[in-house]
């Protein structure tokens, strides 16, 4: 053994000798060296911002001592990569990393949910593959901010857009612009189906979610977040087995409404509470044809909902706690009859004095009904208060969207690429005119005047410029883009202000907008 043991030290010293004493002729290659600097460049190694804020992150990159960004032949060299993780997460969990810029310097808005990710730093040389890295902790905080909300068709689906500035938001400094937030706050996914309604439900006061309808899904979202909050199953006491929305809205008495399979569903929520423990009941009942995709949002507590019959050409109307559609209790026909109107709901919205604007027909006659929903009482008999007769107004039969005026008499209509105001107690040449044009091949699918259903906003003074400013949205079919326009307007007498205008683009086609808060 001891021999064994002797032989086995005297092949290792010989071993080490042999190397030790190794002196061949190799080729040697001296590798280049990355470095990235971050001092003097006010860059931290950790950072707080709000989701859909702007990150610029800019170090400077040397390589073999030489600045990268001032040397055009070593910038063709270097690969630069930002990419966002999760600094944490649960077992089991695989982290999902994104790529977020290509550049050396990073501008990029992070769209990302709330809390604690790294962002990463990879700049490669390209013909070694050597490496060299940078970490940065990021907090992201959760605020979407009042604004105006812009819902869109895209792709087929739906998304929402949100405008923030000054003119939505009392003390905005910095102006932005956020697009796709829903798919953007939950996990890519869009809301399957064509856009039909979105609006900032006051129903539950205290969390006040956010509902967002397309014809194939209803979804409230939480109003900070966008995160999807309940789905369509939580917001009904018994889902509707079939789903085919054609409208949701909300009423300033606090109550919600929506049109499914032309059917109407609401939820009363004056003596629920503030927040959302009720749900939409089961359907109502009554016989009556195909509804306009409309309901009111403004109407006396006598009612649960009112509603349009196109097939018999009537207004309808669920009274208050009721189980079925039913006829309006009204004899008064001095403008109209709200129970025989015998024309089709084109349009309708609510303005001036909250009453009900609609635009009718009936073949080659249009009018414009105004009613008064809002100040009724169940036995009222008087709820028409004016027919206004709208058949030779330029672009009318091609109308995609109407939008009331809250302190002058008249209303505003879009045809094409013109929006036109027509001012129904005036006469003569004055009486219609183009209020304002979009730009060559873009035509107008939505103007809305900034309002809110609930006017205690308003007289609080958490919706500014009430009436004063119009947003209207065109689309633009060849290059398959949707615009925002944001003008100033005369609240009395409906002029629009177009050295006020301001251009907000990259949406789908827009169906509808309204506004949105967070108190």
């Amino acid at each position: 053994m001891r021999k064994i043991i002797q032989a086995a030290i005297l092949a290792f010293a010989i071993a080490t000798v042999a190397c030790h004493e190794d002196q061949g002729n190799y080729d040697y290659i001296s590798l280049e060296e990355i470095e990235i600097d971050t001092a003097g460049m006010e860059i931290l190694s950790a950072y707080s911002i709000y989701r859909y804020d702007t990150l610029r992150l800019a170090p400077v990159v040397y390589l073999d001592g030489k600045r990268v960004e001032t040397d055009p032949l070593l910038e063709q060299k270097i690969d630069y990569h930002w990419s966002i993780y999760k600094a944490t997460t649960a077992a089991g969990v695989t982290s999902v990393v994104d790529t977020i810029g290509k550049n050396a310097m990073l501008d990029a808005i992070i769209t990302q949910p709330a809390g604690t990710w790294i962002i990463l730093f990879t700049v490669t040389l390209k013909d070694t593959g050597i490496k060299a890295f940078m970490k940065f902790s990021l907090q992201i905080d959760e605020i979407v901010s009042d604004g105006w909300m812009v819902l869109y068709e895209r792709e087929g689906d739906t998304d929402v857009g949100l405008i923030v500035n000054d003119r939505v938001k009392k003390g905005v400094i910095q102006e932005r612009l956020l697009l796709d937030i829903y798919s953007a706050s939950n996990e890519g996914q869009r809301l399957p189906g064509k856009p039909v309604s979105i609006i900032h439900s006051i129903a539950p006061l205290s969390s006040g979610e956010v509902l967002v309808a397309s014809e194939r899904d209803l979804v409230a979202v939480e109003k900070t977040s966008f995160g999807r909050y309940y789905d369509m199953e939580r917001l009904f006491w018994m889902p509707p087995a079939t789903r085919a929305l054609s409208y949701v809205g909300g009423n300033y008495t606090r109550r919600e409404v929506v049109i499914n399979n032309n059917r109407i569903h609401y939820v009363n929520y004056m003596s629920s509470g503030l927040f959302r423990v009720d749900a939409f009941g089961s359907a109502c009942l009554g016989e009556y044809g195909q509804l306009a995709p409309w309901l009111s949002s403004f109407y006396s507590a006598s009612f649960e909902a009112i509603a349009y019959d196109q097939t018999n050409k009537r207004f309808l109307c669920v009274t208050a706690a009721g189980v079925s559609v039913d006829t309006l209790n009204s004899k008064d026909k001095t403008a109209f009859d709200v129970n025989n109107v015998g024309m089709e709901m084109v349009l309708s919205d609510y303005g001036r004095s909250n009453y009900e604007f609609t635009l009718a027909r009936n073949g080659s006659e249009y009018a414009l009904l105004v009613s008064n929903f809002y100040t009724t009482n169940i036995n009222s008999d008087k709820i028409a208060i004016a027919k206004y007769d709208m058949s030779d107004c330029p672009g009318i039969a091609a109308v995609s969207s109407i939008a009331p005026g809250g302190l002058g008499e008249f209303i505003y209509y879009a045809s094409g690429q013109n929006l036109h105001v027509f001012k129904y107690n005036v006469t003569g040449s004055d009486r219609v005119q183009v209020a304002w044009s979009a730009p060559a091949g873009e035509t107008i699918t939505c103007a809305r005047l900034q309002r809110s259903y609930y006017p205690t906003f308003a007289l609080a003074g958490f919706l500014i410029n009430n009436y004063a400013v119009i947003y209207i949205a065109t689309w633009n079919e060849t290059i398959q883009s949707g615009s925002v326009y944001q003008m100033v307007v005369d609240p009395s007498n409906a002029v629009i202000d177009n050295t006020s205008r301001r251009e907000y683009t990259g949406f789908g086609k827009v169906k509808e907008m309204s506004w949105k808060w967070t108190l």
